[in-house]
């Protein structure tokens, strides 16, 4: 192909021939200035009746909207959640019976020590075997 660029996929004459209009094609076009002439001319009965008819859409929606509240208010009246309650509690405390060990366990300072030298030891061994090196090498 001919004059194509190396660093784009499809040359811009392809792209330009691609997007012609076929001979049987009208362009297509948004004229504003027609657009607005033609709301202007509306009569009064037709203003009156689009009125009218955005009134009514926003009626049906709110009526809609309110059918669906009135149902969800009524089916979530019903339900008794002091079951999920209690169990949820229950769950939580027997979880917390089962941490505060471990929580007083990792609160000790022997282990925050040993903790701490365990890293610091890694991180020497891991510098002084130079298995990995810290420099990034960029392509």
């Amino acid at each position: 192909m001919t004059g194509v660029n190396d660093l784009d996929a499809v040359s811009e004459t392809a792209l330009r021939r691609a997007l012609r209009l076929e001979p049987d094609e009208r362009v297509s076009r948004l004229d504003a200035t027609a657009i607005a002439a033609r709301a202007a001319h509306r009569t009064p009965v037709e203003r009156l009746l689009r009125i009218m008819r955005g009134v009514a859409l926003v009626g049906v929606s709110l009526g809609i909207e309110a059918a669906v509240a009135v149902a969800a208010f009524t089916a979530f009246a019903e339900l008794d959640p002091s079951g999920l309650y209690g169990l949820a509690l229950a769950s939580i405390a027997g979880l917390a019976e089962r941490l505060v060990p471990l929580a007083s366990f990792a609160m000790d300072p022997a282990v925050a020590t040993a903790t701490l030298a365990a890293l610091v030891f890694a991180t020497i061994y891991e510098r002084s075997s130079g298995r990995e090196s810290l420099r990034v090498r960029a392509t």
